[in-house]
């Protein structure tokens, strides 16, 4: 329709519309609009693409763990037991609190562990400190108690609704059927620690598990924990299993069961006797040492006091602060990590010494006076007893100080610092004196032989002057009768006279003797294999010292005699009493090492008693009763323990 009106001047739009006019700066906002338009919608579908294509799986298990819970089961550890079969340690079950680092974030974390804190007697910083912790392993459990008691047991599993996140996880828990009984050889359980946790994961464990510590717990520990099982299990927004049935499962593999050298009756004995010498005697310690001879097995080994293992089973914290803080030490294996002078039990290394080095035979005969000056000092025989003229085996039987003093004088002139030759300190160490014995059990001490070197680095220093340095003639004396510098465990003082009780082998020293799988079958054997050493000794050297110690356990003024003497032939006993000085002006520690039947020895047994006086007083009788148990005679054949040496 005509308006009427004439076209606009200068005007080449065409009729019917009006549109402003599109400049080239119009034309470029346009186009940066646009290409702003199509890069964001470029970002978006790369974005899509991304979570959809390169993150799918990612986000698949993400919506999967929040839909689904990895529950991973604790295996049983594998029970302990004696050689003859009795059990040592089993399992029972309990009850540990947990919580699911990854179902409490946020504030709900801190509300949850608030609530629950008081409930456990555990402060909130140190629930959140625990569960932090977890937030690296978010899938993992985080164990905040251990075997709570059925009356918290009860209360949570009738809320669990009110602790979302936390749940009960069933656990095994170790027992000891025979109560304290070889408390020390078998160690106990117990948490990872913070210094464990790093090296322990790069192994497989995954934090939160229970793990040996100490003995044969600690000892084997990969042989007794077994391996976890893992299951998947579909839950609710509040954590909760919606059915029975798993997604997956993966059954845990029981632990191994470790079967022990320990003979029950011997290990039994052993105890008891350690318990009735301290209580004789009013000792506050006590340790010992039973083992085959010919292959080093042991039979037995204890120490006193003793403890109860089932208290870190509890793991209260006063009674495990009580034993730690125990001023007698129940906590310490006496038998691998006590150390103690060897006193006259030392003699046997003395004269196999001095034979060695051509400096007496067996029938060299040596005056032994009540005392003697050596190097314008007097020493002093056992009582200031006089024995006359006598040959080894003699001074073995009565066991004369005086004797050894002019031997051991001649083993000084022997010595030579400057081509490091000391001929009684070598003899000590090819007895296995001096360094561990390598027996299959942690916490074992070297304790010392003492030579010169060692006491120079032993006495360096501004505080000491070049004779107090030197090593003196005195040392030497001193150190043939087991005294002065000398320290010794009664494992090792075991596993010496065990070679000579088997004709000159030096056997390393086991406790574990087969491993077993959860159907019975031997699948190895820890006791086969260990390293062997020979003495070196000639027969004939061996057999004098042998004599000895069997004329000191039987003959006429034998120094154990009135304990050992009326043993019927068949279970005769041969061995060595030691009276040791502590250095500190106190009692006298108890010695007796001795093996049985002397004709073919099967046991051999060495007990210290501390401040037990003599060694007849106190320790001999210890021993007799510990073999009474092992050959099977009649304990009333042990005789009185007399005040000799």
């Amino acid at each position: 329709m005509s308006t009427g009106l004439p076209p606009r001047r200068g005007s080449n739009r065409p009729a019917g519309g009006w549109a402003p006019t599109l400049t080239p700066k119009t034309a470029v906002r346009i186009a940066i609009l646009g290409g702003i338009a199509l890069g964001l919608l470029g970002l978006l579908l790369i974005r899509l693409w991304f979570l959809q294509v390169i993150n799918a799986e990612q986000y698949a298990e993400r919506a999967d763990g929040n839909r689904l819970r990895t529950v991973i089961t604790q295996p049983p550890r594998g029970n302990i037991l004696t050689r003859d079969g009795v059990p040592l340690v089993t399992n029972t079950t309990g009850e540990n609190l947990v919580a699911r680092p990854r179902e409490l974030t946020g504030e709900r974390r801190r509300q949850v562990l608030a609530k629950l804190a008081p409930k456990i007697g555990e402060t909130l910083p140190a629930l959140m400190a625990k569960v932090n912790a977890g937030d690296n392993q978010p899938l993992q459990s985080v164990v905040l108690a251990r075997n709570i008691d059925p009356v918290l047991y009860r209360y949570l599993a009738e809320r669990r609704r009110d602790f979302p996140g936390i749940s009960l996880e069933e656990t095994y828990l170790r027992s000891y059927p025979e109560g304290q009984l070889a408390a020390h050889l078998l160690g106990s359980t117990g948490p990872i620690t913070a210094e464990q946790i790093k090296d322990l994961r790069r192994r497989g464990y995954a934090g939160d598990e229970t793990i040996g510590v100490d003995g044969i717990e600690q000892q084997y520990e990969s042989v007794l924990r077994g391996t976890p099982g893992r299951s998947v299990v579909e839950v609710d927004a509040a954590g909760e299993p919606l059915s029975r049935q798993y997604v997956s499962s993966r059954s845990p593999v029981p632990g191994r069961d470790v079967r022990l050298s320990i003979d029950s009756k011997t290990q039994i004995a052993l105890e008891a006797a350690l318990a009735e010498a301290a209580r004789v005697t009013g000792a506050v310690g006590a340790a010992g040492v039973a083992l085959n001879p010919k292959t080093g097995e042991v039979l037995a080994l204890g120490s006193f006091p003793t403890f109860s293992p089932q208290t870190f089973v509890t793991r209260k914290e006063k009674p495990v602060s009580a034993l730690f803080n125990d001023p007698d030490r129940p906590l310490n294996d006496r038998a691998i990590a006590g150390v103690y002078p060897a006193g006259s039990t030392f003699k046997a290394i003395t004269a196999a010494a001095a034979l060695r080095a051509g400096i007496i035979t067996p029938d060299t005969q040596l005056e032994s006076p009540s005392s003697i000056v050596l190097h314008k000092q007097r020493f002093r025989n056992f009582r200031e007893n006089s024995h006359g003229v006598i040959d080894l085996a003699y001074a073995m039987r009565v066991s004369s100080d005086t004797y050894f003093y002019q031997v051991a004088d001649d083993l000084w002139r022997a010595q030579s610092e400057k081509n490091d030759v000391y001929p009684l300190q070598a003899e000590a160490r090819l007895f296995g004196l001096g360094d561990e014995t390598g027996i299959d059990l942690p916490g074992e001490v070297p304790a010392n032989v003492p030579d010169p070197p060692w006491k120079k680095r032993a006495y360096a220093g501004p505080d000491y002057t070049d004779f107090q340095r030197s090593w003196l003639a005195g040392d030497t004396i001193q150190l043939s009768v087991g005294q002065g510098f000398l320290q010794v465990t009664p494992l090792q003082m075991a596993v010496a006279y065990g070679a000579i009780a088997n004709g000159g082998t030096l056997h390393t020293p086991t406790v574990g003797f087969e491993v077993r799988d959860p159907n019975g079958r031997v699948v190895q054997e820890l006791s086969k294999g260990r390293p062997t050493r020979p003495l070196g000794v000639s027969p004939t050297a061996l057999e004098s010292i042998k004599q000895g110690l069997y004329d000191a356990a039987n003959a006429e003024l034998g120094t154990s005699t009135s304990v050992f003497g009326a043993l019927p032939e068949g279970v005769k006993v041969a061995g060595k009493t030691g009276t040791a000085e502590p250095g500190d002006g106190g009692e006298d520690h108890s010695w007796f090492v001795g093996y049985a039947p002397f004709d073919d020895p099967s046991i051999v047994v060495s007990i210290v008693i501390e401040r037990g006086g003599t060694g007849a007083n106190a320790a001999a009788p210890a021993v007799c009763s510990t073999m009474a148990a092992n050959l099977e005679f009649d304990p009333d054949l042990c005789g009185d323990p007399v005040a000799s040496r």
